[in-house]
C-alpha cells in the first residue's frame, strides 16, 4: 500500500469515527448540571458536566461554516473585568498559529481598563493581523475599550456598546468633575451660596482626588487610542477624536451605544450588522446564558474565558 493510500485510508477512518460519535443532546447536558450542581452536588457529573459543556460547545460551532475562518476565543463573564480574564485568554491564544483571523465572541459589562487593553493587545498579537469582535447582547465599559482593538465588531438588533468612562467604588470617575461644575453654575445664580458650598466641598472633596478622578479618565482615553491606533486605516476619523468621544461625549455611564449609534462613531467599515459571525456568536451566547440561568439558580457563579477547547468556570455563591 502506498503512502498516499495509507493517509486516504487514516483520513476515512478518523471521519467514520467522528461521524460515528453521537451529537450531544440538551437534556443530556442539563441532566449533569441538576446532578453536579443541585441539592445532590456529585462531584463526578460537576466533571462530566464541565467535559459536556465543552463537548457541546464545539459541536454547535461546527455546524457554522464560518467558524473555519477564524480562531475562537470566548469572553462570556457578566461579572468584573479582570486580570485572571487576561491569563486565561492568554493560555487559550498562545496554541494559535497566527495563520487565521481571531474572532471574540463578547459578553461583559466591564471591569478593568487595564485587563481589557492587555486582551485587546493579546487578541490583535495571536491572530493574522485582522481581529473581530461579535458582540451577541452588550459590551459595555471596559469591555467597549477591548473592542477598540477589533477590525470589526459585528452587531445585531440587540448589541450594544457603552461610555467607555471609568467607575470608582461604582461612581463614574467624570462624575466628581461635573458635579463641581454644576455647584459652580449654582453658585454663579446664587452668590449668596457661595459660602455654604465652600463649606461642604471643604468637607467632601479633598483636592487630589478631582486631580486623581481626572487622570484615570485620561488614562481610559489613551488605552482606547492605543487600540484604535492598531488598525488606523480602516478609522473614520483619528482614533484620539474617536477615543475622546468614547470616554467624554455620554453624559450616562448607561448609555446604549446601539449598532446604529456605533456606526456614527466608528464608521461602516468597522460596525457590521447581522451577519454570519454574528449568527454564531450569538448561537454561543445562547447555550452559555441558559447554562448561566440555571446555575444562578441553583446559586452558582458561571463564566466562560478562553477557547472552544476550554471549560466553564463554576464556583459556588458565598
Amino acid at each position: 500500500m502506498t503512502k498516499k493510500s495509507t493517509e486516504t485510508n487514516v483520513k476515512a477512518t478518523n471521519q467514520k469515527e467522528a461521524d460515528e460519535i453521537p451529537e450531544i443532546k440538551d437534556s443530556e447536558l442539563f441532566s449533569h448540571l441538576f446532578k453536579g450542581y443541585g441539592p445532590e452536588d456529585l462531584n463526578p457529573d460537576k466533571r462530566l458536566y464541565k467535559d459536556l459543556l465543552t463537548q457541546y460547545l464545539k459541536q454547535e460551532i461546527s455546524k457554522h461554516p464560518v467558524s473555519k475562518k477564524y480562531d475562537l476565543v470566548i469572553l462570556f463573564d457578566d461579572s468584573t473585568m479582570m486580570k485572571s480574564d487576561a491569563d486565561k485568554v492568554y493560555n487559550s491564544v498562545t496554541k494559535f498559529t497566527k495563520d487565521k483571523p481571531l474572532l471574540l465572541v463578547l459578553f461583559s459589562s466591564g471591569g478593568n481598563p487595564g485587563s481589557a487593553y492587555l486582551i485587546g493587545k493579546l487578541c490583535r498579537e495571536y491572530s493574522n493581523g485582522k481581529m473581530v469582535v461579535v458582540i451577541p447582547r452588550y459590551a459595555k465599559s471596559a469591555a467597549t475599550l477591548l473592542c477598540c482593538a477589533a477590525n470589526e465588531i459585528h452587531m445585531g438588533s440587540l448589541s450594544e456598546l457603552g461610555p467607555i468612562d471609568p467607575q470608582i467604588n461604582g461612581l463614574p470617575a467624570l462624575g466628581l468633575k461635573n458635579s463641581i461644575e454644576h455647584i459652580a453654575d449654582l453658585v454663579k445664580e446664587n452668590p449668596d451660596s457661595a459660602d455654604l458650598f465652600a463649606k461642604y466641598l471643604s468637607l467632601s472633596i479633598e483636592p487630589i482626588q478631582i486631580g486623581y478622578y481626572e487622570r484615570v479618565a485620561e488614562s481610559a482615553m489613551q488605552y482606547a487610542e492605543n487600540l484604535l491606533s492598531t488598525h488606523k486605516e480602516n478609522l473614520p476619523r483619528d482614533a484620539k477624536s474617536i477615543a475622546y468621544d468614547l470616554v467624554y461625549k455620554y453624559k450616562d455611564h448607561g448609555f446604549v451605544i446601539d449598532k446604529t449609534e456605533a456606526i456614527k462613531i466608528l464608521g461602516n467599515e468597522i460596525i457590521k450588522g447581522n451577519t454570519d459571525e454574528y449568527d454564531l456568536g450569538n448561537r454561543i451566547y445562547q447555550i452559555l446564558e441558559s447554562q448561566d440561568r440555571l446555575l444562578t439558580l441553583l446559586k452558582h457563579n458561571f463564566y466562560f474565558i478562553g477557547s472552544e477547547d476550554s471549560e466553564a468556570t463554576i464556583n459556588k455563591r458565598r
